[in-house]
């Protein structure tokens, strides 16, 4: 009996020191499975929560003739500029002259002055005498059905009507051209249009 009780004892010795590593590793893969599947699963891209996005402002490049446009209009400013500063340049007061110099000035602005009023009354006297000629011619001409007078072959009118008739029409061309503001003492050319060499002045 003494050596059975020897052998029931080692036995469960041995089975009591081998017991502890099992249930300590089925502990430990137990937890370990236990805690992954009481964790909350990660959140998909469809859950996530969605930010403001910023609105991308897209600017459109700007065409010929919108920079020729505002070419121009950056020209027309440059110069509206430099005229108002001449307008609001201060004036410089001409240097003090002596008595004598002023003299002689009077006498030459006098001079002008005459010169000018001369030149004038000729120019209009000139005028008034063409006008009374003219009239006159008119005057003159034979009217359409007096003695002498012819039909056209081909036409209604009259030899004396179509003289008649050429000789009132209107000259609407009788001043300078729109593109001369200045007057010259040089005629127009006839058929020269000033606003295409401008234009091409422009885009150069």
């Amino acid at each position: 009996m003494t050596m059975h009780k020897m052998m029931i004892r080692s036995l469960l010795r041995q089975r009591h020191q081998s017991t502890p590593h099992l249930s300590s590793s089925i502990r430990s893969i137990s937890t370990t499975h236990t805690l992954q599947q009481a964790m909350p699963a990660p959140k998909t891209s469809s859950e996530e929560p969605k930010t403001a996005q910023k609105k991308v402002i897209k600017t459109k490049e700007k065409s010929g003739s919108a920079s020729k446009t505002a070419a121009k209009e950056a020209k027309t400013n440059r110069l509206v500029d430099l005229m108002t500063k001449a307008y609001d340049a201060p004036i410089t007061p001409p240097p003090k002259v002596s008595d004598e110099e002023m003299a002689i000035r009077a006498m030459i602005g006098r001079n002008y002055v005459i010169g000018s009023f001369k030149r004038h009354n000729e120019n209009n006297h000139d005028l008034a005498v063409k006008i009374r000629m003219k009239k006159h011619a008119m005057k003159l001409l034979p009217k359409e059905g007096e003695i002498g007078d012819t039909p056209i072959e081909g036409e209604k009118n009259t030899v004396y009507g179509k003289w008649r008739k050429a000789a009132f029409k209107v000259n609407g061309n009788w001043g300078p051209p729109d593109s001369r503001p200045i007057p010259l003492l040089t005629p127009p050319i006839e058929g020269f249009d000033a606003s295409l060499y401008m234009d091409a002045e422009d885009e150069s």
